[in-house]
């Protein structure tokens, strides 16, 4: 049998490709298209702006049209609005409205349909909201007795919520139904609290403290005194064995859970650290602080691999992608700024907070991320690919 030339293989691929029909654009897209090269300006505006919101769903179909319209005008109007499409698609997409003060934590439920937050203290709002992402709208409020809500995390079977917060309370929800499960009384303040990976307990920080509680019994197992004084974030390296934990102080310490001793100091900060969130291999984290640096570290060295500035105010948080690509960082200069994690250049920022900005995740896919921010306003947002 005769075989065939590169070149021929090659030419049979482009016909292929060419002879491939293009994806059938909607009518209604059609027409709008076709609007744009109508003699009437008003019908060109209205059709103009149709096609703009419908955002990057359009692009390819008005790409197509942009050089293969009949119509010159309509041509041209494509073109111009791809760019204009491109220039804008990542940005806010819509605000979760209803916190009577600043929001200080919030989680994404693992199908990233639902949202919770909590609430910060100054005015008493002893409450988490639980919201569809898709909509904006409120599901739950998760009431609570007395001060804030400091600390929000789902289950990582998303089914059940656990909040922490002022009254030195760790409580579980129903994540369906909003209704409280259990309450555990901790020693102090809790400040952040998460579910561990078995999702039968958690870990909570108070004071100086880590500690982990059994979810069923409501009883304190390990716990940590970390020479931390006061903890102010920490993040679980895969398997839930090891945590990273910050507060107070300018070292960042990694400690082993099963052992409940200490593994490494991480010493560059200038100042308190006050963010910290791991990549998803586990292998390296990112802690953000009051020198208004984030920085990388490698988990195993111990050594600090790049950092991140441009922030004109503290760094109170930080995300991880889920991809492991990119990572937010919260400031109190009122923006969140996103980063590509091997490079360190900045992405994209993330604009238009009236108060300072205190947390952050991302969604399933990490086209979408969340933000909170100290004006009473969580906000989803576009991230740059």
């Amino acid at each position: 049998m005769r075989l065939l030339s590169g070149t021929a293989l090659l030419c049979l691929a482009l016909s292929a490709f060419a002879a491939a029909p293009p994806a059938k654009v909607p009518a209604d897209w059609l027409k709008l298209i076709d609007q744009l090269g109508d003699d009437d300006s008003k019908i060109q505006d209205v059709a103009s702006k149709k096609l703009e919101a419908l955002g990057e769903d359009v692009l390819p179909a008005l790409r197509r049209a942009g050089n293969t319209h009949d119509d010159v005008d309509a041509r041209l109007r494509c073109k111009l609005l791809v760019t204009a499409i491109e220039k804008n698609e990542y940005r806010e997409v819509r605000q979760f409205l209803g916190h009577t003060d600043g929001v200080h934590s919030l989680a994404v439920s693992p199908d990233g349909k639902r949202l919770v937050s909590g609430s910060w203290y100054a005015n008493r709002e002893p409450v988490a909201r639980v919201w569809d992402v898709r909509t904006g709208k409120a599901v739950h409020e998760l009431k609570v007795e007395q001060f804030g809500v400091h600390a929000v995390d789902f289950s990582p079977d998303g089914k059940r919520i656990l909040t922490g917060g002022g009254d030195s309370t760790l409580r579980l929800w129903d994540a369906s139904t909003g209704k409280k499960l259990k309450e555990i009384t901790a020693p102090f303040v809790v400040l952040r609290a998460r579910f561990l990976p078995d999702g039968k307990r958690a870990i909570a920080s108070y004071r100086d403290k880590i500690a982990v509680w059994d979810l069923d019994t409501g009883k304190r197992g390990t716990t940590i005194e970390t020479k931390i004084e006061s903890v102010r974030d920490f993040a679980l390296l895969p398997g839930g064995k090891r945590v990273v934990v910050v507060g107070t102080s300018p070292s960042v310490r990694l400690y082993d859970l099963e052992k409940a001793e200490e593994v490494h100091t991480f010493v560059g900060h200038d100042g308190w650290v006050t963010g910290v969130a791991v990549a998803p291999d586990g292998k390296r984290f990112v802690s953000g602080g009051h020198d208004r640096t984030a920085r990388l570290w490698d988990v195993e060295k111990g050594e600090e691999v790049r950092q991140f500035k441009g922030h004109t105010g503290r760094v109170v948080g930080v995300a991880w992608s889920n991809d492991g690509r990119r990572i937010i960082t919260t400031s109190d200069d009122k923006t969140a700024r996103v980063w590509d994690v091997e490079s360190g250049k900045l992405v994209q920022k993330l604009e238009g907070f009236t108060g300072d900005v205190t947390c952050a995740a991302f969604l399933p896919g990490d086209r979408f991320a969340v933000v909170g921010s100290y004006d009473k306003t969580v906000r989803l947002w576009k991230i740059r690919p």
